[in-house]
């Protein structure tokens, strides 16, 4: 017989942020049949002041002044409980020491002071799982409740964020040596920390399947003026791992191409030079998740324009299962192993081979619509869940015996 145990999960991205993460889309599986407390990455007393955060500062401001550290975001996902520690001291621009390290610690326990309050409201003593996802630095459990096993869930290569980095690099290897169990989303990222842990699996990305099946799909306002044919779409930040300059190559060789690029730019990482420039590149900024499924379904084809480095090598690309769950066709560069995907992508690596995969990729548009959504429909969040869930339910009972 299963048992549910309730998950702690604490994760680097909050919940209400624009783009999903993998860490939201498994906990909402978890939370069908169980208790998930999903931790927000806490602000900083720096954080308050900071105008982009305020309209998300503002719902927990309300609940901090009744000494409230939860909500439940999702109607649909009503055992998907939200934690949203009080302001913490901010401690990324220190250098390792021993004052970086009471700060920490004095961080941690705000956190657990949170997590503790929430788990007494919802009556959970003991026996809980607890899952950090990819946020290292605060891989420390301060609590009076006793937990059942600790996993450290890597989803990236973290010496490649460089503000991330800073402290995550050594935090992470702890993290991997103190857990009772790592798990990746990429076989690359398993090989990077198996070193360092006791056991660990991957467990790769996946998509919301269902999420991207519309009776109706309808056009959105901003593409309607776009011309249609050649609508190359790319969802997604806005930053470190794009190749610009094959972008640039591209657009400036095809001006029917009309490239369309959804998602925010992140100033500190963005390389494109002059690319926002042409008249065939359209910056449509962040969209709603909801209106993402529209944007693909009225795309010609979706690409994948990343570099091939060491930080793209890592990533298992959980973009690709959702353009293949609109069945579109996919361009990508061949930044990491897509062997499970060879017969719905198209692969290029520079401007020409770009070309000549577009013009593949547009002729059989239509002929394999159903395997692109018959692979994506193999990868969804919810075989992911269930196997992540497998690997460790089978832990603890060895454990036991």
């Amino acid at each position: 017989m299963h048992i549910f145990r309730p998950i702690v999960l604490q994760a680097l991205t909050r919940v209400d942020e624009q783009f999903g993460a993998t860490s939201i889309s498994l906990a909402k599986k978890w939370s069908r049949d169980r208790l998930v407390f999903y931790v927000d990455h806490p602000y900083t007393f720096k954080d308050l002041t900071n105008e982009a955060y305020q309209e998300q500062l503002s719902i927990r401001k309300e609940l901090w002044k009744k000494n409230i550290y939860h909500f439940q975001p999702f109607d649909d996902y009503p055992n998907f409980i939200n934690i949203c520690p009080s302001p913490v001291f901010p401690i990324n621009f220190l250098p390792p020491g021993m004052i970086y390290n009471q700060l920490k610690t004095k961080n941690c326990k705000t956190i657990w002071k949170a997590i503790d309050t929430v788990l007494d409201r919802f009556h959970v003593k003991d026996n809980f799982v607890y899952i950090n996802s990819f946020n290292p630095v605060y891989f420390s459990i301060h609590s009076k409740k006793k937990y059942i096993m600790s996993i450290y869930h890597c989803v990236d290569l973290i010496e490649g964020e460089k503000y991330i980095a800073k402290h995550g690099k050594t935090a992470e290897k702890k993290a991997a040596a103190n857990a009772d169990l790592v798990i990746t989303t990429s076989d690359e990222l398993r090989h990077k920390l198996e070193p360092f842990a006791n056991h660990i699996e991957t467990v790769y990305n996946g998509a919301d399947y269902d999420f991207f099946q519309r009776e109706h799909y309808f056009e959105p306002h901003l593409m309607k003026n776009i011309p249609k044919g050649k609508r190359v779409t790319y969802v997604g930040n806005i930053g470190l791992r794009i190749n610009y300059k094959l972008l640039e190559k591209i657009v400036k060789n095809d001006p029917e191409l009309q490239l369309i690029l959804i998602g925010p730019i992140n100033e500190r990482e963005f390389r494109g030079g002059n690319l926002l420039d042409y008249k065939n590149v359209h910056h449509l900024g962040p969209q709603k998740m909801d209106d993402v499924p529209d944007y693909i379904y009225y795309s010609d084809v979706c690409i994948i324009p990343f570099l091939c480095n060491d930080l793209t090598q890592c990533i298992y690309p959980l973009k690709i299962n959702e353009y293949l769950s609109v069945g579109k066709p996919v361009l990508t560069t061949p930044f990491t192993n897509l062997e499970d995907f060879d017969e719905v992508v198209h692969i290029y690596d520079d401007d020409l081979s770009f070309e000549k995969e577009l013009k593949v990729a547009l002729e059989d548009s239509k002929k394999k619509v159903q395997r692109r959504k018959e692979i994506a429909k193999t990868n969804k969040w919810e075989n992911r869940a269930s196997q992540f869930h497998n690997i460790y339910l089978d832990k603890i009972n060895r454990n036991a015996q």
